[in-house]
């Protein structure tokens, strides 16, 4: 059996925040927790597996599964965060960062125990319950806004897995839970969280703002100043409070406005924008998200970008530049909008002009 001690001075070296290590055994607390909300109607959720023995049984995932080092990376940019974008924006794509750090450390095992072994990498991507895996290990606990919780730096951490035919001696969970403390559920912008422990996925600002196609205009006063993501539930947590800034220069924070997503060309973004993890649903949806917070922030200084956007060969972003217009400065949009009517060919975008205009009359 392999020592833990020495799986971690590797991550020490590789300037890896946490690492503990656990088995390829079920996790059958959360098997029993996903089949009492499958039948309750809460599973599956937005951008989940919905295949309960998938995500409780990690050994499906890797042949002759013995051990697991989950790994966790600081990433707490709340000092510069601004209120479009959530802290989690780095410049560089976590998913990479992790990934490229978690391969060094494979191979450093490798030379260091002197023998070949295999192993599989995953981030944020493989359909099994990470966080129930990360708590097991120790690296933190669940909490009752369903985010993963650390001691020592609260819930600002990306997690990563190598999964092994190694052996390697275990760690143990912390005992370590949210008490009496309801701050999250009762501070929840999107009230999504709905009891503690449970996050309703499709009422969250987080998946709003990752929503593809026409959201309904209830959803988006909802969403607010959010172009991407919400920290509110982290925001207000105590654990949270006075925790270690992310230092690593890859992982700083990601910082732009409102102004710098309208200025946006689809089809030429920055490079820039291209590394991120904010970039895998494309710049048509962070346009709309921007000219969506543009209209509920009542931006007055960006009616002639907005304005703009009715040129736009995308009908799913001329139908928000109308919207939003109207939602900025109705009496000026009104005649722009009728001379638009005249010229546009998609029938949902019209609908809504049409919308917008009887408003009026």
């Amino acid at each position: 059996m392999i020592k833990k001690a020495l799986i971690k001075n590797i991550a020490e070296e590789l300037e890896i925040d946490i690492c503990r290590i656990t088995d390829g055994s079920d996790l059958k607390k959360y098997r029993e927790i996903l089949k009492e909300r499958k039948r309750s109607g809460l599973w599956p959720q937005p951008f989940t597996e919905s295949n309960i023995d998938r995500l409780s049984k990690p050994s499906l995932h890797f042949k002759g599964l013995k051990s697991i080092i989950v790994i966790a990376i600081n990433y707490n940019n709340s000092d510069k965060t601004n209120k479009y974008l959530s802290t989690y924006l780095s410049q560089k794509d976590y998913h990479i960062y992790l990934r490229e750090v978690m391969e060094k450390m494979v191979a450093k095992i490798k030379a260091e125990i002197n023998q070949d072994f295999k192993a599989k990498i995953f981030v944020d991507a493989a359909p099994f319950l990470e966080k129930a895996l990360a708590e097991r290990a120790g690296v933190g606990f669940i909490a009752k806004n369903s985010l993963l919780i650390n001691p020592d730096f609260g819930s600002y951490i990306f997690l990563g897995e190598i999964f092994t035919d190694l052996e390697i001696e275990k760690d143990e969970a912390l005992d370590l839970d949210c008490g009496e403390c309801t701050l999250c559920l009762e501070h929840c912008e999107g009230d999504a969280l709905t009891a503690p422990y449970q996050l309703e996925a499709d009422k969250c600002i987080a998946y709003l703002t990752q929503k593809k196609g026409i959201i309904p205009p209830a959803e988006r006063k909802k969403m607010g100043a959010h172009i991407w993501g919400c920290d509110s539930c982290q925001l207000i947590c105590p654990y949270n409070k006075a925790k270690p800034i992310n230092t690593k220069e890859e992982l700083q924070y990601f910082d732009k406005d409102i102004e710098y997503f309208l200025k946006l060309r689809r089809k030429d973004p920055p490079e820039e924008l291209k590394t991120t993890a904010i970039y895998w649903r494309g710049s048509r949806i962070l346009i709309r998200n921007a000219l969506i917070a543009a209209a509920n922030l009542e931006k007055k200084e960006y009616f002639d970008l907005i304005k703009a956007k009715l040129a736009d060969n995308s009908s799913l972003i001329r139908y928000y530049a109308a919207w939003s217009l109207s939602e900025i400065d109705y009496d000026k949009a009104l005649g722009i909008l009728k001379k638009h009517l005249a010229k546009e060919t998609n029938e949902k975008v019209r609908a809504e002009i049409k919308r917008i205009i009887l408003k009026h009359d």
